[in-house]
């Protein structure tokens, strides 16, 4: 405690001019005047960013659950076209019409594909290396494996040509009749298609997986003397 222009000591009860930092007795640290505010300011910091951490938990917790209602038609459907896949369609299409002026029609071609899955990991990197969010990088993962997914049943189409297509004739549209025929692979689409619905549904899985430890991991804890 301070009285006019003195601290007594906390150590042993000895008076001491106001701002020296240390006790002339017993050299005991002093403390500084205004510290227990300081204090009480710091644990209601504390106090507000506990509160913060448990509400950001609560959200990454719905934001799981939501990713495997989302994901569960993938694994247990052979041909599903989900809420993601309708997500990424208009940047699927836009790739194609941003490399139109200018791009061979090969290019062209696969330009839906690149951005349907660049957009995605673009996100992923953006969130993982630049704001050090690995729970976001997942939701992007997520995306990403799933537009995957959705790649290797247009790919396994590329000789039925059974798939509707948006604004396209499949005669004259389909994107990997094309490319497969250029690469003289029509005859390994289903094949090719196959492999990366797979390689979809092993990345969608994994990173559920991922997503739940951290969730796990990340549980908030209680503030210090709470």
């Amino acid at each position: 405690m301070s009285r006019g222009g003195y601290v007594r000591c906390p150590q042993c009860g000895a008076s001491n001019r106001a701002g020296e930092p240390a006790c002339f007795q017993c050299q005991g640290a002093l403390a500084a005047p205004g510290a227990p505010a300081c204090r009480a300011a710091h644990g209601v910091a504390l106090e507000m960013q506990s509160l913060q951490d448990a509400w950001r938990w609560r959200f990454h917790v719905g934001v799981l659950i939501l990713a495997a209602w989302l994901a569960y038609p993938y694994f247990t459907r052979p041909a599903h076209f989900g809420l993601l896949d309708y997500a990424i369609l208009p940047f699927h299409e836009a790739g194609h019409l941003v490399l139109m002026p200018f791009a061979p029609r090969f290019l062209v071609a696969a330009g839906g594909t690149l951005a349907q899955l660049g957009l995605p990991l673009g996100f992923a990197v953006y969130f993982f290396w630049k704001r050090r969010e690995p729970f976001s990088a997942c939701v992007a993962l997520l995306w990403l494996f799933a537009s995957m997914q959705n790649m290797g049943i247009y790919m396994k189409d590329a000789r039925f040509l059974l798939l509707p297509l948006f604004g396209a004739d499949p005669l004259e549209g389909h994107d990997w009749n094309y490319l497969f025929g250029q690469m003289r692979l029509l005859h390994r689409s289903v094949e090719i298609g196959a492999f990366f619905q797979g390689l979809g549904r092993l990345g969608m899985a994994g990173v559920l997986a991922g997503m739940l430890g951290l969730v796990v991991r990340g549980r908030p804890q209680p503030p210090p003397g709470a």
